[in-house]
C-alpha cells in the first residue's frame, strides 16, 4: 500500500489550492478525481457560465443603446459561443493535471473509497495517508417526479449544441436566473417555475422584484408558487404538468432542473472512515476538520454556510494551514459577497434589511437604510440601463456598513468595495472621502452612502 503525507480527493479549485499549499511545504501529495481534472468551477460552473453571460450582456448592451447612437441588430451565435466556451473548458483537465505534476504532486484517476480511517481504495489499489482533504464538490440536484429523466441539468445546458425555441427552468435560484437571461437574449421563449413564493431567497426582496421586472421586459415569464409534478414527452418536445398555478400545463422544447446542487458524497465510504455527514454535507469544525481528526473537508462537499468558489479557496487554505502547523487557523466567513450574474446583475454582502432590524433590536443600535432607484443616474442612462437600484444598511452611530445590496451593471464589481469596507471596518465617511475615478459605476458608491 503506497503512503502519502496528504491525499486530496477532488481536483477543483479547493483541491488545487490545498494540494499545492501542502506540496509547497514539502509534503508528499496525491490528488485523485473520478472526473476529468479541473472541478466544477472551471469545467461546469462559474467560468463557462460567465462566458455565456458575457455574450448575452453584449447583446443586451447593444440593444439597450438603440436610438442612443447605436444602430443595427446583434444576435447571439450559439454554435460559435459554444466553440469559444469549449476552447476554454476542453483544455482544463490537461492543464490542471500538468500543473499538479509540474509541482511534484502525484495524480490518480478513479473513485476514491475510504476503506478505513486512514486508507482509501482507487479501483483495486490501496493508498494510505497521514491526512486527507475531501474536496469532492457537488452535483446537480435531481427533481424527484415522474419523467425527470427527460430533464436536463445545468451540466447538460452548458453542453447544448443548439438552443431550443422554448425552454423552462425549474427552480428560482442563481442557476435559473443566469441561464434564463442568456436564453432570453438569444430570443428563446423562456419560463421560470419556482415552487416558493419568493425567487432568489436570501437576496433583498425589493431588488429581486426589480430584477424580475427586468426579466419580464426581456421576455421571461415567471411562475411562482408552482410545482412541476410530471413531465411527459410529446411530438413537439415536453409537457410539464404544474400544480399551484393557473397554468396547469406548459409545452416547451427543453426543460432544465435547476434546483440547486448537493454534496457529492456518493460511494466515498465515509462511514468506514468515521466521518459524520448529513444530506447537507460533511460536518466540519472551524478548522475544516471532520469527526475523524485526520480528515478535513472543504468546498461544496462541506456543510458550511457559503457554497462559493472564493470560500472554497479560503477553506482549502485553512485546512492546509492546519494540517501543516496544527489546528490554529479558523475559517473566516466575514463579509462574503454573492452575485447573480443575471442581466442586470444582482449582488449582496452582509445582512439583509430584515436581519439588520433584528440585530439592531438585539444590540440596541439605530439603523440607517439608504435605498433608491439608480436607473436615472447618468451611469445608467449612458448605457441605456432601465433597471438599477440599491440598498445600503448602516449602523447610524458608527457609520459602519452592515449590509449592501446592488442591482445593476457592474454590481459584481461594486459589491467588492462594500465587502472590503465591511471586512476592515471602514466607515461611510472614509468611503465618501475617497477620490474615486470618475465617471465610473464604482464612483456611484458615494451616492449610496
Amino acid at each position: 500500500m503506497e503512503h502519502f503525507d496528504v491525499i486530496v480527493i477532488g481536483s477543483g479549485t479547493a483541491g488545487y489550492t490545498a494540494a499545492h499549499a501542502c506540496r509547497k511545504a514539502g509534503r508528499s501529495v496525491l490528488v485523485v478525481d473520478k472526473q476529468p481534472f479541473g472541478g466544477t468551477c472551471a469545467m461546469r460552473g462559474c467560468q463557462p457560465k460567465k462566458i455565456l453571460v458575457a455574450a448575452a450582456q453584449a447583446i443586451h448592451g447593444t440593444s439597450a443603446l438603440h436610438g442612443q447612437g447605436v444602430d443595427g441588430e446583434s444576435r447571439l451565435d450559439w454554435a460559435a459561443l459554444m466553440r469559444f466556451k469549449r476552447d476554454f473548458t476542453y483544455s482544463v483537465p490537461e492543464r490542471s493535471e500538468q500543473g499538479f505534476l509540474d509541482a511534484g504532486i502525484r495524480t490518480a484517476h478513479g473513485l476514491a473509497v475510504f476503506s478505513g480511517p486512514n486508507q482509501i481504495r482507487i479501483e483495486k489499489k490501496g493508498y494510505s495517508a497521514d491526512k486527507f482533504i475531501i474536496a469532492a464538490g457537488a452535483v446537480p440536484r435531481k427533481l424527484s417526479v415522474p419523467g425527470n429523466e427527460l430533464l436536463m441539468d445545468s451540466d447538460g445546458f452548458l453542453e447544448l449544441d443548439a438552443l431550443p425555441s422554448s425552454i423552462a427552468f425549474i427552480g428560482g435560484g442563481f442557476i435559473s436566473f443566469e441561464f434564463a437571461h442568456v436564453c432570453a437574449q438569444a430570443g428563446v421563449r423562456t419560463t421560470m417555475i419556482h415552487r416558493g413564493k419568493s425567487f432568489l431567497r436570501g437576496f433583498d426582496p425589493d431588488l429581486v422584484t426589480r430584477l424580475m421586472e427586468a426579466g419580464q421586459a426581456q421576455g421571461i415569464s415567471f411562475l411562482r408558487e408552482s410545482s412541476v409534478k410530471q413531465i411527459d414527452q410529446d411530438e413537439g418536445g415536453l409537457t410539464l404538468h404544474i400544480s399551484g398555478s393557473d397554468q396547469q400545463t406548459l409545452s416547451v422544447d427543453k426543460a432544465v432542473a435547476a434546483i440547486g446542487r448537493v454534496p457529492d458524497l456518493a460511494d466515498l465510504g465515509l462511514d468506514s472512515a468515521g466521518v459524520e455527514h448529513t444530506p447537507r454535507g460533511i460536518k466540519v469544525n472551524s478548522f475544516m476538520q471532520t469527526s475523524n481528526p485526520s480528515i478535513y473537508a472543504v468546498g461544496d462537499v462541506a456543510d458550511t454556510q457559503h457554497l462559493l468558489s472564493p470560500t472554497a479557496d479560503m477553506e482549502a487554505n485553512t485546512a492546509a494551514s492546519n494540517i501543516l502547523r496544527g489546528n490554529s487557523v479558523h475559517a473566516d466567513y466575514t463579509a462574503i459577497p454573492s452575485v447573480v450574474f443575471s442581466i442586470p446583475a444582482l449582488a449582496a454582502v452582509g445582512m439583509s434589511e430584515e436581519q439588520a432590524h433584528a440585530h439592531a433590536e438585539q444590540e440596541g443600535i439605530q439603523l440607517m437604510v439608504n435605498a433608491g432607484d439608480a436607473s436615472e443616474w447618468m451611469s445608467s442612462r449612458r448605457i441605456g440601463q432601465k433597471h438599477a437600484a440599491y440598498k445600503v444598511i448602516l449602523n447610524e452611530s458608527t457609520g459602519t456598513i452592515l449590509g449592501a445590496h446592488i442591482l445593476g451593471h457592474n454590481a459584481g464589481e461594486m459589491i467588492n468595495i462594500f465587502a472590503m469596507a465591511m471586512k476592515f471596518g471602514l466607515t461611510r465617511e472614509q468611503l465618501k472621502s475617497l477620490l474615486w475615478a470618475y465617471p465610473t459605476h464604482i464612483s456611484d458608491i458615494k451616492y449610496m452612502l
